[in-house]
């Protein structure tokens, strides 16, 4: 039977170009992060994906005009994105004020903190003021937005999964899954309980560090360090980490095969030729709400969201889904009643181009 030091220990590095210690590298947090290439990835899968439709004809858009939609909902994904993780998950940051830049807890995004659920309404919002900048109906750039987001989501997933964040629950040794399990190096993290490290792990962590003579002031700078010389390859560190860090669940490789392509196959099918609008953003809301209730059961919950360290029987996520789920299923039932144009479609030939206004 196979133990716990068996599972893959994540060594990824964060950084796609590490500027670290340069005048560029200060200014930008360090350097270039995969984090930020696969989002920028993301946004621009989803332009060629709204270009295509628009380019099949059946739009009161034209194909220039995707870039401007795109960019439109992306600022408006990212403010709804942070502004849910405050709301739904953390709302302490509305009251955390510092000294230093950003000064506002709302504002730190370079500490993480972005709600997928929230970064949804923010595309809505986006959408509408889209619609209402160009006289154009909201249900079908809603569509189109919900066609352009799942390979966007996948490109989000693997960025996390990069990072190390929104890991997994644990995997036990007997799992049919073990096989696949991953140790994160960062879930030291989580000996921080908002206000102070606590525990053994970071007692150990310290000491080890001291035993090759390092001292920092900040028990994050120590377990940065620690993290470092383990994906760096340091023998002593990565037995160290195979002793303390729990094998858990590649849970953001499950969500981006599940909530990213497994919910793109669904709407490739259904949106090759026009539909009534709303359709597809309803369809969108209902297999990604499924997929994620889904994914729930293997993701680890922010520890904020746990009492004790007991995982709850429903999630937040899980809660937020089912919402997600009830918004899909009425706009589908809207959808099919309405006697609108059909609009969309990405394959080519199904239909002709309405009237800006139509």
């Amino acid at each position: 039977m196979p133990n716990l030091a068996d599972a893959w220990l994540h060594n990824l590095d964060p950084f796609a170009i590490d500027l670290s210690g340069t005048f560029i590298g200060d200014l930008i947090n360090g350097g270039i992060r995969w984090y930020g290439l696969s989002y920028l990835a993301g946004f621009v899968i989803g332009f060629l994906l709204i270009r295509r439709v628009l380019k099949a004809g059946v739009s009161p858009l034209k194909p220039v005009q995707a870039a401007d939609l795109v960019i439109t909902v992306a600022i408006a994904i990212v403010i709804g994105g942070r502004l849910g993780y405050v709301l739904f998950y953390k709302p302490d940051l509305l009251i955390d004020f510092s000294g230093s830049l950003p000064f506002w807890g709302v504002l730190a995004i370079n500490k993480g903190g972005m709600a997928s659920h929230g970064g949804m309404l923010g595309g809505i919002g986006g959408c509408a003021f889209f619609a209402w900048r160009y006289r154009v109906g909201t249900a079908h750039l809603l569509d189109l937005m919900a066609f352009g987001a799942p390979l966007g989501l996948l490109m989000g997933r693997i960025a996390n999964f990069i990072n190390g964040e929104l890991y997994g629950r644990r995997c036990e040794p007997d799992s049919p899954l073990y096989p696949i399990a991953v140790k994160f190096p960062q879930e030291i993290y989580d000996d921080f309980d908002g206000e102070h490290w606590q525990g053994e792990r970071i007692n150990e962590v310290v000491a080890l560090a001291n035993e090759q003579g390092k001292q920092f002031p900040d028990g994050r700078e120590y377990v940065d360090y620690a993290i470092g010389q383990a994906r760096q390859g340091n023998a002593d560190w990565i037995a160290f980490m195979n002793e303390h860090i729990t094998a858990r669940y590649p849970s953001q490789l499950f969500a981006g095969l599940t909530e990213g392509i497994v919910v793109f196959a669904v709407l490739l099918i259904l949106y090759r030729k026009p539909v009534k609008t709303g359709l597809i953003g309803g369809w969108f809301c209902v297999t990604y709400a499924l997929m994620r209730i889904l994914n729930e059961r293997y993701r680890l919950p922010d520890q904020h969201l746990m009492e004790d360290g007991v995982i709850p029987t429903i999630t937040r996520g899980q809660v937020l889904s089912f919402g997600l789920l009830v918004l899909g299923v009425v706009t589908i039932v809207l959808a099919m009643r309405s006697k609108g144009d059909k609009l969309g479609g990405w394959m080519k030939g199904k239909g002709s181009a309405p009237d800006a206004n139509g």
